[in-house]
């Protein structure tokens, strides 16, 4: 109960301290986007909220390797471990803890992994499929022209009411390739039509110029309206189009397409790690005499760096191959955790 209530409180800590860098990394990318006017900025803490998961899965590995080293990293300088071992504490005893931690950690990953973060993605992408209807209006800029649609369409506008989207003083300009168009008016409103959810920009009692690009030409058109709807674009917002993202884990089966045999995989891949990393760190926590732990530290990062990175390096490869059957990513995990084994049994004869 000892070793595994020091474990746990380092295991914690770390994933505490490796969840806030992450979220933090989160938040600068949600402050750009909501400085760019693409989000509006009362719902990027929300958002932040649901990428807890995704920061979850990338650090929680991490989180119980280093936490390991360095709860059984601090018992052995004290010299706690050594009286403990001439006591006749078993290697077993130390690691039957740890392994439980282990266990009970990727358990939780996996509960993260095929159910939470799904939920969460499922969430996330219909917010921001709302905020992409609703962020037009937040980020045009009074007194300003604003570029939409990569350039093709300038707006400017002279006030804005924020709650019901009413423009004055509206100038709109279209580069149509060879012919460009010129609206202005008054007034207007931004409104989302229910129909293709696009939205649109109606202007009241103006005016509509178009002309030939060309200084030489004298062809231009100019009407006056006393209503004009312009559809316009919806902000960029990335989300994510596969379906099997939102899918809880049993849903995945059967992997009958290569989208559901690389997600599949993908799910397993943090727990899985998790466990073994956390086995691996056992026998690199028994330092030496006058060996610091900070040593083994430095190098179990090697380790979690060479193991993740063959981990995504084989997921891409998954994808590009189109894979739907196969052995995926076991024959790396199995690669691992006989590596760990071998480490368990020789630390086992040296205690």
């Amino acid at each position: 109960r000892y070793i595994l209530r020091e474990v746990a409180q380092a295991c914690l800590m770390s994933l505490a301290v490796f969840v806030g860098v992450i979220l933090a990394l989160f938040l600068a990318e949600f402050l750009g986007d909501a400085a760019q006017g693409q989000l509006p900025t009362a719902s990027v803490f929300w958002l932040l909220f649901l990428r807890i998961p995704e920061a979850l899965l990338l650090v929680g590995p991490l989180a119980l390797m280093v936490g390991v080293l360095m709860g059984l990293g601090r018992l052995g300088e004290s010299s706690e471990l050594a009286v403990q071992r001439a006591s006749g504490l078993s290697f077993s005893a130390v690691l039957a803890p740890i392994a439980l931690l282990a266990m009970l950690w990727s358990a939780g990953l996996l509960a993260v992994s095929g159910w939470a973060g799904p939920a969460a993605y499922e969430r996330s992408s219909a917010l921001m499929i709302d905020l992409a209807r609703t962020a037009l209006v937040s980020g045009i800029r009074p007194g300003q022209f604003d570029r939409l649609d990569e350039g093709r369409i300038t707006l400017y506008v002279g006030s804005i009411e924020r709650e019901t989207g009413l423009l004055s003083e509206v100038f709109v300009h279209f580069d149509d390739g060879p012919e460009s168009e010129i609206l202005s008016a008054p007034s207007g409103r931004i409104w989302i039509d229910e129909g293709d959810q696009r939205p649109y920009l109606t202007l009241y009692e103006g005016r509509q110029l178009r002309h030939v690009n060309q200084l030489a030409s004298a062809k231009r058109r100019q009407i006056e309206f006393m209503r004009n709807d312009v559809r316009l674009p919806p902000p960029e917002i990335s989300v994510g189009q596969t379906a099997e993202l939102s899918l809880p884990l049993p849903d995945l089966l059967p992997l009958n397409s290569p989208q559901r045999f690389h997600e599949w995989h993908w799910r397993w891949a943090s727990p899985l790690a998790a466990l073994l990393l956390a086995l691996l760190a056992v026998p690199l926590a028994q330092a030496g005499p006058r060996q610091g732990r900070f040593g083994a530290v430095v190098f179990a990062l090697l380790l979690y760096l060479v193991y993740t990175n063959l981990l995504y390096a084989a997921l891409v490869w998954l994808e590009r191959r189109e894979l739907a059957s196969g052995p995926g990513l076991w024959p790396l995990h199995a690669l691992v955790l006989a590596g760990v084994m071998v480490l368990l049994l020789r630390q086992w004869r040296r205690w």
